[in-house]
């Protein structure tokens, strides 16, 4: 038994009466081919068993339909639903997402980027703690290149024009102190994420506006950076102990420094929500079953991958499109963490 003739492009075109280019951008994913000519071409591959060869179809149109997505920490659950939403996206539109992981930034990144665009990327996604892009930047040299970038997670503070779909984390802060507040909470202390993030900064800047919109006074003292990870909010909550600092309300700035968090206060005799109501940021899964159920602002998470690559490929096609920035909102998840003075 012979082997079985691969279908041409010149065969799917011949089938669907269309000419060899319309195929092309059919395959292509162009957004310039009618609804009913792509119907009828997509048929065509479907009843022909065209399979088309990705490679040759880089080659033949310049392209690699290829985006790269590069983070800090692929075990976060930020991170991991806002590359679901990312990952839907591309598939989508025709593309496939290349990852990379810098554990340290300043080492870290260049070499990734180098790695990327030697790959034929045709646009970037990135998320960093970094709140400030200095001017040897390399994501400044991808976009003098004509690579376009999308920040997410974070937006620079200095005024750069970089793409940015972010959360408003400012209304965040303020949302998450100020229903402590609402339940009567006077002294509120919170853990902050890493102060060089912008994630974290605005979010300390929402909660000590919440202080003042309530008259209260901001205390420093209370005031404790951790660095998002279980470990630091229990870290965190025990200079807090330390400082003998009396609280009855606790803003953790993410969902697994509040875990860590609860554990210290826990251990030092505080009982949740009878002595210390405490809030959340991002609703991770546990959060619903944790002892009490956590109290946490939910964030647009993979919407926000949606609309970063949405925006990426926008860029891609219309190298003229005007900067974007988009910030997202977040929900407030009321739980049995918190209760009335």
């Amino acid at each position: 038994m012979g082997l079985k003739t691969a279908v041409t492009i010149r065969q799917v075109a011949e089938d669907a009466g269309v000419s060899i280019q319309t195929v092309s951008r059919v395959i292509n994913n162009r957004y310039d081919v009618a609804p009913d000519t792509r119907q009828r071409v997509q048929l065509a591959i479907e009843r022909l068993g065209y399979q088309p060869n990705a490679i040759a179809r880089g080659l033949a149109s310049r392209r690699s339909r290829t985006l790269g997505l590069i983070t800090y920490d692929f075990t976060d659950m930020f991170v991991m639903q806002m590359l679901t939403g990312a990952e839907q996206e591309a598939r989508r539109n025709g593309y496939v997402l290349v990852l990379g992981r810098c554990d340290a930034p300043v080492n870290d990144e260049p070499r990734f980027l180098r790695l990327l665009t030697e790959r034929h990327v045709e646009g970037v996604i990135f998320t960093r703690l970094a709140s400030v892009v200095p001017e040897n930047d390399p994501l400044l040299e991808l976009q003098r290149a004509g690579i376009p970038v999308v920040m997410t997670g974070f937006h620079p503070s200095d005024g750069s024009r970089f793409n940015t779909v972010d959360i408003d984390n400012i209304i965040g802060g303020r949302t998450a102190a100020g229903c402590l507040i609402q339940k009567g909470h006077r002294r509120i202390a919170t853990i902050t994420g890493p102060l060089c993030s912008q994630s974290a900064v605005d979010r300390l800047h929402g909660y000590r506006m919440a202080l003042e919109n309530a008259g209260m006074v901001y205390n420093e003292n209370l005031v404790v950076e951790g660095d998002y990870s279980y470990r630091g909010g229990y870290f965190a909550a025990l200079k807090l102990i330390e400082r003998q600092m009396s609280f009855t309300g606790l803003f953790t700035q993410n969902d697994r420094m509040a875990v860590g968090a609860m554990a210290a206060l826990r251990k030092a005799g505080h009982l949740f929500p009878q002595d210390i109501s405490i809030v959340g940021y991002d609703d991770i899964p546990e959060a619903e079953f944790m002892d009490p159920p956590l109290t946490t602002m939910r964030q647009p998470l993979v919407a926000m991958g949606v609309e970063a690559v949405r925006m990426l490929v926008r860029q891609i096609e219309d190298p003229e499109a005007p900067t974007e920035q988009i910030f997202m909102g977040t929900e407030l998840i009321e739980r049995g963490s918190i209760r009335p003075i």
